[in-house]
């Protein structure tokens, strides 16, 4: 029986040798051709441009051209499930925001991928904080705010872009962290939300400070907050929630690259390393700060961490908001 048992040991060390050495050999030739990368957007948009940021930086340093696969639809879901079910040789990579990997899950009754299990997290690329602003003439800080819904629940209203989107569960979060009620009102676009604010067809919105902060500045709408844990280097005089009267609240969208399940881990070290070289770049650093981005990194597992926490953190929510979209 021990002789057996050793004689077990000694194969599965021999296959992890194997397996290890496969994976050295795998990176060493990665990649052998271009990469692509499917981004869980359509052209144009600030998820696309932050993906080709990193894109076009990463070409230079694998020598290899970044193919740019737009993939938008179903909170990220397509892009997700073509990614997914992709060759896991480094070769086919995924960018994407938290709806396709933290919030579809809770959200949608049929998701075609598992996001923890079916995905090789590389790295947390950056975050995107929200700004909470308000009409001019309606509240003028968040204390102002929480008293106000108090007082009068369901009668301020704020504008989001559809149920289950970043800016629907910002303003859940808030009533949920508040204790208070506001009327949801549903736009089809960030654009015709912000325009509903400015009109004073509602009274607040969360959207990204690089949009709430342009009109701020203009008087147009007043800045109550942002949602980040520290303030937003793009609008440093705007309180965040915790330091306006809301502690703990923390919110927005995030983005990250992540690689099919079963992708060498060596191939996606060497890419975590890439990506990280390019995050920690000045120029870059400076251009994702002023697009509303606040560049992230570190390593992948710490980005694994944090993709289980947030399912975890959203899914609570989600049930608790009693949000499901068909």
């Amino acid at each position: 029986m021990m002789a057996a048992t050793r004689a077990f040991g000694a194969y599965f060390s021999c296959m992890l040798a194997a397996s290890a050495a496969s994976s050295l050999v795998a990176a060493s030739d990665y990649p052998s051709r271009p990469v692509r990368l499917v981004v869980a957007s359509g052209p144009g948009g600030s998820t696309d441009n932050l993906a080709r940021v990193l894109g076009e930086r990463l070409a230079q340093g694998i020598k290899q051209p970044v193919v740019y696969d737009n993939r938008p639809g179903a909170g990220g879901m397509i892009a997700g499930d073509v990614a997914a079910k992709a060759s896991p040789d480094g070769h086919t990579l995924l960018f994407s925001t938290s709806a396709a990997i933290a919030v579809s899950v809770s959200l949608y009754q049929r998701v075609p991928y598992d996001p923890v299990k079916d995905f090789a997290p590389v790295v947390l690329v950056a975050t995107q904080p929200y700004m909470l602003i308000a009409h001019p003439a309606s509240v003028f800080s968040v204390k102002e705010l929480i008293a106000a819904a108090k007082a009068n629940p369901g009668q301020i209203s704020f504008a989001h872009t559809g149920a289950g989107t970043g800016t629907h569960l910002a303003g859940e979060f808030f009533m949920k962290s508040a204790q208070v009620k506001l009327l949801s009102v549903p736009y089809k676009s960030i654009g015709q939300s912000m325009t509903a604010v400015l009109s004073g067809e509602t009274q607040l919105t969360f959207t990204s400070v690089f949009t709430a902060w342009t009109q701020a500045r203009t008087g147009r709408a007043k800045a109550l907050a942002v949602t980040g844990k520290t303030r937003s280097p793009a609008a440093p005089q705007v309180p965040t929630m915790a330091e306006a009267g809301l502690p703990n609240y923390v919110a927005g969208n995030w983005y990250g690259i992540l690689a099919p399940a079963g992708t060498p881990g060596a191939i996606v070290q060497s890419l975590n390393r890439q990506a990280n070289a390019i995050l920690n770049r000045a120029d870059v650093m400076e251009l994702l700060i002023k697009q509303g981005f606040e560049p992230a990194g570190g390593s992948s597992e710490e980005f694994g961490r944090f993709i289980r926490a947030e399912i975890k953190e959203y899914a609570a929510l989600i049930r608790s908001a009693g949000i499901k979209v068909q």
